[in-house]
């Protein structure tokens, strides 16, 4: 019989593959034979008394002569020995007994991980099966990635949990992160409700907390209900191949970012579904060296380590930064290389292992570092022709932004110490033709008369008296000719401030600036509106107060008329906080937990407020985020400083009129009189204990 469906996990029993898939609207489980080998070279013996040693091991199936590269920059495949073992159980303990005679290579392959690449499986893609009448797999086969907006079919029930007082309450969120069902009441009533309603809905995927899924099984247990699953060895296992989603990466990737992220990393989304970028190209690595026949060394075994000499010699220079030019411009243009570092590393064929040699042959990481670009590329270009539909605009966007944060770490992480195929070479020669082109293309737009106020790595920001959008798309053009890198137009500003360090003196600040488009769309990095933790009112005001000095006709009229008007806009938010006028939910802060409350060792305003939920009985840990208000912000008891959201009425003023002129301070910093610019310095003690 021959299925065509989704694959959602693969577990492991012995010596078989468990596969987990879609078909249709239902879930089912497929066997299939899994070959849990890894390979030794032995130095120790010869591959004849190894075979020997170990012919009649009773755990060990086969030992067989292959064929194997020994590391990405082999030009050879040499032999090695192939040792098959007879369980999963079983093939750690065997690794390290037989290390004792040789090296051993992929052993730090996950067994999903070796399954997948050996059937050259897409986790959560598609594929074609034929099984038999028991569902025992008898060929298998992935299908192509296409280029899909619209996520796959899988059904996701999105909740969270909340129990005090012997009180549950568990609320269900739709797509658009809005409350879909309540459940609440006493203990276990809600609980029973919950538990059928998951029967009812039957769900492929779980999107909540950690601390919320481990909640629901330990009251599910308590109570003698149906389990969900239970969480080994970092990981949830969850009943009927169901898999479980990280709700915070839920929130920011949605189902579509989140597909394409898991698709990347080629590890099933029990055990990557929730890794970071740097991991995550590890894993893709590993997976396309284990298809090329590359043997995998175990953990920082190939990196090689500069000599002194080495490191003094070629030292890394780092990426170029142009000093911005501090103070308010007319008429600037942001342009921007497309995804700068993995273009260079396609253009000028840079990889691990031909950094000091003829780059004759494509590289190992050119394949899937294009593949990735490409796609990433072509979901960015197509957000242009989804204006008029927003669901589909936003999945195209997540799908992007998901493969962004990939391509931009793949240059950075080449020189990390925990990449094991990694080198600084590789590294400094990506940072060092990043640094020619932006010369470059500097001095092209030098030659054509744009004059650079500000240039980080990989962007310049460039002024022309009377030149319009044409005149920098035409720039653009001239560049990418010369250079060979794609460069856009990314934002047209009418009016952009370049901002100083805070310290006040007339250096430029990297990465803090603003403006407003031709469009009427402000733009920001490095300041009080786009910092996750500032609450809704101060950043409304900032908000309100750069939109009210940019709103002018000339630039004039922005350093008189237009900083009196957002003077004004800061007064007024700070008079309505003396008079107690502001809804005490446009106060509130969000800080996302990074550990455990009591792994912090100083008492910052979230990790109070969360032990205070703590001790208010609800279980607070990693990833959740806490909501709080300053209450006393100058109390010598950091538990008296903020309070958990929900729990006071009252607020501190002073504290939020520190904020909101701090905000406005931010934005007006180099229009201000010396006088003005003062501000006391504060101590390193001063910042835990305001």
């Amino acid at each position: 019989m021959r299925l065509e469906g989704w694959l959602l996990d693969v577990r492991f029993r012995d010596d078989q593959a468990l596969l987990w898939v879609k078909v249709g609207d239902r879930r089912i489980q497929l066997r299939d034979r899994y070959n849990v080998d890894f390979f030794v070279s032995p130095d120790k013996v010869s591959h004849e008394k190894l075979v020997y040693l170990f012919d009649e091991h009773d755990h060990i199936v086969n030992i067989e002569e292959a064929q194997r590269f020994l590391s990405i920059d082999s030009k050879e495949t040499s032999p090695v020995l192939r040792v098959y073992v007879d369980s999963v159980a079983h093939h750690r303990n065997l690794v390290r007994l037989v290390s004792k005679y040789g090296d051993v290579f992929d052993t730090d392959l996950s067994h999903s991980q070796r399954y997948l690449a050996d059937r050259a499986l897409i986790p959560l893609g598609k594929f074609v099966v034929d099984v038999n009448e028991q569902c025992v797999i008898t060929s298998i086969e992935g299908i192509p990635l296409g280029l899909d907006v619209d996520p796959p079919p899988f059904k996701v029930l999105c909740f969270e949990l909340h129990l005090e007082n012997r009180v549950l309450e568990i609320v269900t969120l739709n797509q658009s992160m809005q409350e879909e069902y309540r459940f609440n009441g006493p203990e276990l009533e809600t609980l029973q409700s919950f538990t059928e309603y998951i029967k009812e809905y039957d769900p492929d995927m779980f999107a909540c907390m950690e601390t919320d899924l481990k909640k629901l099984f330990s009251l599910q247990i308590k109570h003698g209900l149906p389990i969900s699953g239970y969480f080994h060895r970092k990981g949830f296992h969850l009943d009927d191949g169901r898999v479980y989603l990280n709700l915070m990466s839920y929130r920011r990737m949605s189902l579509a970012g989140m597909v394409e992220r898991i698709q990347y990393n080629r590890e099933v989304p029990r055990i990557a579904s929730d890794w970071a970028a740097g991991r995550a190209i590890e894993s893709r690595q590993s997976y396309e060296a284990r298809r090329r026949g590359y043997l995998l060394p175990r953990n920082g075994f190939f990196q090689p380590v500069m000599s002194l000499e080495e490191l003094l010699r070629e030292r890394d220079h780092g990426g170029l930064i142009f000093a911005p030019t501090v103070g308010l411009h007319e008429n600037v243009a942001a342009l921007d290389f497309e995804s700068m570092f993995p273009q260079i590393i396609l253009k000028h064929n840079i990889s691990y292992e031909n950094v000091r040699t003829e780059r004759e042959a494509e590289g190992f990481l050119l394949d899937f570092t294009r593949d990735t670009l490409d796609r990433r590329l072509y979901f960015k270009h197509l957000r242009k022709d989804l204006e008029g539909d927003p669901e589909k605009w936003f999945w195209c966007e997540t799908r992007q932004q998901a493969l962004k944060e990939i391509l931009f770490c793949t240059y950075g992480y080449s020189g990390c110490w925990a990449n094991k195929f990694g080198n600084m070479d590789t590294f400094m020669e990506i940072n060092n033709a990043a640094r020619i082109n932006l010369v470059k293309a500097m001095n092209i737009a030098r030659g054509r008369g744009f004059h650079t106020i500000y240039g980080n790595s990989d962007s310049l920001f460039l002024e022309k008296k009377g030149a319009t959008r044409d005149d920098f798309d035409s720039l653009a053009d001239d560049i990418y000719a010369e250079t060979g890198l794609p460069i856009t137009v990314e934002n047209h500003f009418r009016y952009l401030v370049l901002l100083p360090q805070k310290s006040g003196n007339n250096f430029g600040a990297i990465n803090r600036y603003y403006g407003v488009r031709y469009d009427g769309k402000i733009v920001c990095r490095g300041i009080e509106l786009r910092r996750r933790n500032t609450c809704p009112f101060v950043a409304n005001a900032q908000r309100k107060a750069i939109h009210a000095m940019l709103a002018q006709e000339s630039a004039e009229e922005v350093l008189s008329k237009g900083l009196e008007d957002a003077k004004r806009v800061i007064d007024k938010a700070c008079r309505e906080l003396k008079k107690g006028l502001v809804p005490i939910e446009e106060l509130e802060a969000k800080t996302i937990l990074r550990r455990k409350p009591s792994k912090y060792k100083a008492r910052l305003p979230h990790v109070a407020a969360a032990e205070a939920l703590s001790i208010n009985g609800l279980d607070v840990g990693k990833g959740n985020v806490i909501s709080y208000v300053y209450v006393d912000a100058d109390h010598k008891n950091p538990f008296r400083r903020v309070s958990p959201a929900g729990y006071q009425n009252k607020f501190d003023a002073k504290k939020y009129v520190r904020l909101v002129n701090e905000a406005g301070r931010s934005i007006m910093l180099p229009f201000l009189k010396e006088e003005e610019k003062e501000t006391k310095t504060a101590s390193l003690e001063s910042f835990f204990n305001p």
